[in-house]
């Protein structure tokens, strides 16, 4: 009889440590990936660098485009006198010399602009992808780290969109969130002058954004 009784012992232990291994649910973590881009400070430094190259560029094209526009008053001055009958044959045959040649000029300033804007955005937005890319995996090392130590089994982001527009975590309670934590993590060697700079350069400093984050 005892020994009839050991394997129906042993199966009620497994089905036992089974259960309460079940009942032990993993513990989640919830952060804000979106939030944590955009108050990093080096998302706060490179904005101001790509602020400052956007004003130069903005200086450069108004400045390219004052030359197109001086150009063109000259190409209208010159046209007026091709319908000039006083001048002679000769004078005339050198006025529509004149205007082509200005003309010439004037499209490739037009072209040097062009040029310039898209040659400049295509660089510019390239940089930012980059730094985005890198920063981003950055800040998902620490996050994930941060989860690790608070003992988390599992890692989600609340700031994305799923594929049907909806929000990735629709529910979680505040406590599972580490978003202030990793963000602490992140900044603790944050310059002092980054701040201060970033304030002078007033609302249209932020120039690289997580992608849906807003």
């Amino acid at each position: 009889m005892k020994k009839s009784l050991k394997p129906l012992l042993a199966l009620v232990a497994l089905a036992f440590a089974t259960t309460v291994s079940f009942a032990q649910s993993p513990k989640i973590a919830i952060v804000d990936m979106a939030r944590l881009f955009d108050s990093h400070y080096k998302t706060a430094e490179k904005n101001a660098v790509f602020q400052g190259e956007q004003e130069r560029a903005k200086a450069e094209i108004a400045r390219l485009n004052g030359e197109g526009l001086f150009l063109q008053e000259e190409v209208q001055n010159i046209g007026e006198q091709l319908n000039n009958p006083v001048h002679s044959e000769a004078a005339q045959t050198q006025v529509r010399g004149e205007y082509g040649a200005k003309v010439q000029e004037l499209q490739r300033k037009q072209e040097e602009m062009n040029a310039l804007v898209q040659n400049r955005s295509k660089s510019l937005q390239k940089r930012v992808l980059n730094f985005r890319s890198l920063l981003m995996d950055e800040i998902g090392k620490v996050a994930v780290d941060v989860a690790k130590r608070q003992g988390a089994m599992l890692l989600l982001d609340k700031s994305g969109p799923s594929l049907l527009g909806m929000s990735v975590v629709m529910y979680y309670e505040s406590s599972l969130e580490i978003t202030d934590t990793v963000l602490a993590e992140i900044n603790k060697d944050r310059p002092a002058d980054v701040l201060p700079a970033l304030a002078a350069a007033g609302e249209e400093a932020p120039v690289v954004s997580f992608p849906g984050g807003n």
